[in-house]
């Protein structure tokens, strides 16, 4: 250890991993583990792994005297206790989950980039455009997201079984919610379901009233604004961003509405809470994509595959508004992100590579959409490119 790691506050990750594996096997774990540094989490054998990007975010974000508390309460990552083989045994301790869309990437790309992990089929549901509803088997020390061979082990469909959970979240506690304005609240029940009792229409009424909009922008955070005024909806957006500043976790940055007793999307009619809205969109996107390509470049070295994984860039216009570019050049095979705008890279006569303008990606796709292949599995979207369009048909040069 040198000098200098006495006073870091901040462990490196290949540090932290280690912290964490010592506590494991101060608590009694026996098993295999190994730091896998490219996805920041630790392998346990072929099929079972602790991801360490929340871990680290918490004990980072903890004061020195407490990271032993963080370091207790993840510990149950490292309990590997059976769920029941009976359905009647785990039902009282099934709960929903909801989940942002690219949490199940890393579960799809997982056997791809290690033979000996086994291909998961989540017992899921999509929920909204950025997020899904999966199911949980939880107890004291263990937290396990089920996959649809359990339901199926257990004789039990998922519509049934998600019924049940959700009938346990509403079982769990009464509320708690922490009021920050009048027309403004926080969910602190602090238990990692804050956000999942979104599902409970009931619940969200009676603390909001008749037209509430909600947020769950982390998993440990509801939000909710009583009325749809701009300023309430400005603050909404507020207190959203400070939380996942604060938490990490991200779920999802929709707003919500509740229609007939279920939560559905919600856009502002004021036009600058929409657009501070889609720009909370947006910085979640980058995210997604930069985890997605970081993912798709280890796949494609893994076999041998000479495919460009294009970039999500974000830019702010003269209005300080956010936008989102990626690039299209010739001669490249390409997987290209959903962006607002495309840059288009050509080739003049000697070889070399010049910049040939910046369309909107509606234009684009409207004259060359037959040029881009949407790929069904992927999320956020791409679309591969393997030929560049005709620049005249664009309107460019």
């Amino acid at each position: 250890m040198g000098i200098l790691d006495l006073f870091n506050r901040t462990p490196s990750p290949a540090k932290f991993a280690r912290i964490v594996m010592q506590a494991a096997r101060e608590r009694g774990f026996d098993g295999p583990m190994e730091f896998d540094a490219s996805n920041f989490r630790i392998v346990m054998g072929k099929n079972d792994v602790v991801n360490l990007h929340n871990f680290y975010h918490d004990y980072c974000q903890a004061p020195r005297a407490k990271r032993d508390e963080v370091v207790a309460r993840y510990s149950h990552l490292f309990v590997r206790s059976d769920i029941p083989d009976s359905f009647e045994a785990a039902r009282g301790n099934l709960l929903p989950v909801l989940r942002t869309r690219a949490f199940l990437q890393a579960a799809r790309f997982a056997p791809l980039l290690d033979a000996g992990v086994k291909e998961t089929e989540f017992a899921m549901a999509d929920f909204s455009a950025d997020t899904a509803l999966l199911l949980a088997y939880d107890t004291e020390h263990l937290t396990r997201v089920l996959g649809m061979e359990q339901l199926a082990a257990w004789g039990v469909s998922l519509e049934e079984a998600s019924a049940i959970a959700i009938d346990n979240l509403r079982d769990l506690a009464a509320e708690k919610f922490v009021q920050l304005s009048p027309t403004q609240f926080a969910s602190d029940w602090n238990d990692a379901y804050d956000s999942s009792r979104l599902l409970l229409a009931d619940l969200v009424h009676r603390v909001a009233g008749p037209q509430p909009v909600a947020m769950i922008p982390t998993r440990g955070r509801m939000l909710l604004s009583a009325t749809r005024g701009k300023a309430d909806l400005l603050a909404l957006l507020q207190n959203a961003k400070a939380a996942i500043d604060q938490e990490g976790r991200r779920v999802s940055m929709l707003m919500y509405e509740f229609v007939d007793g279920r939560a559905l999307p919600y856009r502002p009619e004021d036009e600058e809470a929409a657009s501070l809205l889609a720009d909370l969109q947006r910085i979640a996107l980058q995210e997604d994509y930069a985890e997605q390509k970081q993912l798709l470049e280890q796949v494609h070295e893994k076999q041998g595959v000479d495919l460009f994984v294009a970039t999500y860039m974000l830019y702010k216009g003269e209005d300080e508004r956010l936008f989102s570019v990626a690039t299209w050049t010739e001669g490249v095979d390409a997987l290209l992100p959903r962006t607002d705008k495309l840059a288009f890279v050509g080739m003049n006569d000697a070889g070399e590579t010049r910049s040939a303008g910046v369309l909107d990606w509606e234009r684009v796709e409207a004259a060359a959409g037959h040029l881009m292949q949407l790929d069904p599995d992927s999320y956020p979207p791409r679309y591969r490119v393997k030929r560049f369009p005709d620049l005249a048909s664009l309107g460019l040069q």
